[in-house]
């Protein structure tokens, strides 16, 4: 009883559709690409019937001739009326009740296609499932985007504006196409098509294939001895054991939610930065010196796993590298994901705020000429002493200082540096440059009370603070006492300086 305006003809032609259905073949074993079951004869008189034998019967029944010459019709059923059938037919469903592969794959789990079929094709299937199978043939629907072009236009061959598919595979490879088109499409929502995206792609690429040179390098020069692993690189497996972990939680979920472009760009993280960048880093063994036995073969486990996590995404790369990895007899497209494991904060936590002192020690080195190959002795003045001592080893061999200490006041003749709470004295044999020191500090104290000011704003607004959810203004009041902290430590530094 739906009410359309007569100028709507793309709404009326639907509804004609559906109140003027009608059998147009009395076949049940339909392909794709179905050739129509109609058969003529030299005068153009037809009949219906699924093989020549029927047509004959049938013709011989209406017209009284026995003898005349059927010719079936050459042309074929639309796609939208032949694919309705799709997921029986594949397994000839229809025409041969107890099929064991028909059992065995119907119904399946997701059908993945565009939202502007879902009458053409998504409900025909329903509904022919429902009507010949007497259930659905899959439980979710996911709804692609739109690929569109830099001006919003549907990508087509009339406007010119769509690229050519295997000249992108051709320049930047399969797996970086399919990486840069998903990295770029949240779900559900259309997408604007930027060749950039497929650069991306390729460079991540590089990234693995060349941390998976790396790691072979490793594999002649492994310590089968039983002497206990260094604690620096002892923290690093056990950190990355929990991060992966972490990882593997957050893209199971991700992926249920079918979330699919986020649980990339978690993996895509995971194996860029926190792999690459900072586990190999710390696991690395020094010039010609050997690896641990045990610390190489949990390298070459975690990189199998993140070649998993990724295969969905890049299957080529990944099942590549598999199996230059180790010598294998299975393959990662028939690899069951291992399942998600609980995981250590404390290990994580820590990490993190390790991250946080290296990158801002080294940049410090940096601003200051201190050039990677010269030993400092790093002071380190926090509340909280307890909390390095499991990663004081990892730190002094990354900043590459001759030795970590801890202080209570501020320590003459260094760089200093705030990090979080803490404060961090660089002692060197070169000459302090305090007023450089003074400015760096400077500009970080006043960007600080910018940020407090901003956020006591917020904070004073009572429609944010009434409206807003707990932990959103949880959050913000986390951030000024964050600040608040690290301000103090600033001012103390600077009275000092």
């Amino acid at each position: 009883d739906v009410q359309i305006h007569p100028g709507d003809k793309f709404l009326a032609t639907y509804k004609y559709w559906m109140e003027n259905t009608r059998d147009w073949c009395i076949s049940r074993q339909l392909w794709w690409g179905q050739q129509i079951p109609a058969w003529y004869d030299a005068e153009g008189n037809m009949v219906v019937a699924e093989t020549l034998e029927q047509a004959q019967a049938i013709y011989q029944s209406l017209y009284f001739v026995s003898d005349a010459i059927l010719t079936q019709d050459a042309d074929v059923f639309d796609t939208w009326f032949s694919s309705w059938l799709w997921p029986m037919e594949v397994f000839k469903g229809i025409s041969e009740p107890g099929n064991e592969e028909l059992n065995y794959y119907y119904p399946t789990a997701v059908l993945v296609t565009g939202q502007d079929i879902i009458f053409f094709w998504v409900a025909r299937m329903i509904m022919a499932g429902m009507e010949f199978e007497r259930q659905a043939p899959f439980e979710h629907v996911y709804f692609t985007g739109m690929v569109r072009d830099k001006m919003g236009r549907k990508m087509s061959k009339s406007l010119g504006n769509s690229p050519d598919l295997l000249e992108l595979i051709a320049k930047y490879g399969a797996d970086a196409v399919r990486f840069g088109i998903m990295i770029s499409s949240p779900a559900g929502n259309d997408l604007l098509f930027d060749e950039s995206s497929l650069e991306q792609g390729r460079n991540f690429n590089n990234k693995i294939w060349n941390a998976r040179k790396l790691v072979s390098l490793w594999a002649d020069r492994q310590d089968t001895s039983s002497q206990p692993v260094d604690p620096s690189v002892a923290f690093a497996v056990n950190w990355f054991e929990n991060r992966l972990a972490e990882a593997r939680t957050s893209i199971d979920t991700l992926i249920r939610q079918f979330r699919l472009s986020e649980a990339l760009k978690v993996t895509y993280s995971l194996i860029w930065d926190d792999f690459c960048s900072w586990y190999l880093e710390w696991v690395k063994p020094g010039f010609e010196s050997p690896i641990s036995a045990e610390v190489y073969q949990k390298t070459i486990g975690f990189f199998t796993d993140l070649m998993q996590l990724l295969h969905p995404f890049m299957p080529f790369i990944t099942e590549e590298v598999y199996h230059l990895l180790e010598d294998r007899s299975d393959d990662l497209c028939m690899k069951q994901f291992a399942s998600v494991e609980t995981v250590n904060q404390d290990v994580l936590d820590k990490a993190t705020l390790l991250k946080q002192v290296i990158s801002s020690i080294r940049d410090t080195r940096n601003k200051n000429q201190l050039k990677p190959k010269e030993e400092i002795v790093l002071h380190v003045q926090t509340e909280s002493p307890d909390v390095y001592e499991s990663i004081q080893s990892v730190l002094a061999k990354q900043v590459n200082a001759r030795s970590v200490q801890f202080t209570s006041g501020s320590v003459e003749n260094t760089i200093a540096l705030v990090c979080g709470k803490d404060t961090f004295y660089l002692e060197s044999e070169r000459a302090v440059d305090t007023a450089s020191q003074k400015e760096e500090m400077l500009k970080e104290w006043n960007y600080l009370s910018g940020f407090i000011q901003s956020v006591d704003k917020k904070l004073g607004n009572e429609r944010f603070v009434q409206n807003a959810k707990a932990d959103v203004v949880a959050l913000e009041r986390k951030k000024k006492a964050d600040a608040e902290a690290k301000l103090k430590v600033i001012e103390e530094s600077l009275a000092h300086l």
